[in-house]
């Protein structure tokens, strides 16, 4: 039988160089003027943001070429790039398809965006494991999550508190090396009474020419909007409902807490403290002190700038999406075939 288990065999991150810390000038307006739900935006100390005249996919090149190199591959290798830029220069298709062009993917090489905001990169491993799985020629995907919501926030509201820049790469591909992390099991759910709840959506700015049947409304750049709907999801949803997602994982997986090393998104300390005291992981990494809310670039960011220090061989990635929807991914390192049981 042919072996065609998928493992994390490379893992690249970037982040732009330009830091903004928390005094500088553009935080003055939220400072004299607090908006409503600042208290749900905290921990942060620096953010990266893209600097005039750079872009988004450059930046998720550079951390792709990172994830290539690690795993011993050439872009030439590669049969599936998935995951998504966020927020695209178009709304179709996505900057994904730019990358593509950036890296020279092959033509052989399906470009696969996908919509699921936060738990892209989840989603993006999942599903380039199971095509992998089938053995139908897909041996190397390339999981590519980019975002650059600072550019897409109002720094008169809350929203810009955490809001960074950032770009995380892995590549999933066969391999029947032990110290790489093969993907075990996942869990997920989904709660759409919040939709709508929190969102990105470009905004009426005015009233311009040519009149109707074209929309007679200039509008912004798409803007992040979190309301008191979307304030009481964080509370209620966000910070209660992904501890017990982790929970049922590790229970059906044998696992207790204190096996686990945990990476999750990171929203602000509001969310990672109220989960680390439920979950109570082993070990919890966590990149949020300096390079804050990276959206769905925050687990793949943080998973490759600290591989390292990965002590334990049982991983958990917890991603939450503005849906709300929730994903816990297990993976496990020195694990033999048997034993990956997804």
């Amino acid at each position: 039988m042919v072996d065609n288990t998928a493992r994390i065999k490379g893992v690249g991150f970037a982040v732009p160089e330009q830091v903004r810390t928390n005094d500088a000038p553009v935080f003055d307006w939220i400072k004299a003027h607090p908006p409503p739900h600042t208290d749900l935006f905290q921990g942060f100390d620096q953010r990266r943001v893209l600097a005039p005249g750079q872009t988004l996919v450059g930046l998720m090149a550079e951390a792709a070429a990172a994830a290539l190199v690690d795993a011993g591959l050439g872009a030439g290798d590669i049969d599936l790039l998935i995951g998504a830029a966020s927020v695209a220069d178009y709304i179709s298709p996505n900057d994904l398809v730019a990358l593509h062009q950036t890296l020279n993917l092959p033509s052989r090489c399906q470009v696969l965006p996908l919509g699921t905001e936060f738990t892209i990169f989840n989603d993006g491993l999942v599903l380039a494991e199971a095509l992998i799985r089938t053995g139908r020629g897909l041996r190397n995907a390339l999981v590519v999550c980019g975002c650059n919501w600072s550019r897409h926030v109002s720094y008169h509201e809350a929203t810009c508190i955490g809001a960074a820049d950032g770009a995380g790469a892995a590549v999933m591909a066969v391999t029947d090396d032990p110290q790489r992390f093969a993907l075990v099991d996942v869990v997920t759910d989904t709660d759409t009474g919040y939709f709508g709840a929190m969102h990105m959506s470009a905004r009426p700015a005015g009233t311009i020419d040519p009149p109707p049947p074209y929309l007679a409304e200039s509008f912004t750049t798409p803007l992040m909007y979190i309301g008191d709907e979307g304030a009481a999801s964080y509370k209620e949803y966000g910070a209660k409902i992904p501890p017990r997602i982790v929970d049922r994982l590790l229970r059906r997986n044998g696992l207790a807490a204190d096996e686990i090393t945990l990476i999750t998104h990171q929203a602000s300390s509001v969310l990672s403290g109220a989960w680390a005291e439920a979950i109570r992981p082993g070990q919890y990494l966590s990149t949020l002190t300096e390079y804050a809310n990276m959206t769905s670039a925050s687990v793949p960011v943080t998973l490759a700038a600290l591989y390292s220090e990965i002590a334990r061989d049982n991983l958990v990635l917890l991603t939450i999406g503005l849906q709300q929807q929730t994903s816990a991914v297990l993976l496990r390192r020195r694990c033999a075939r048997g034993q990956v049981a997804i």
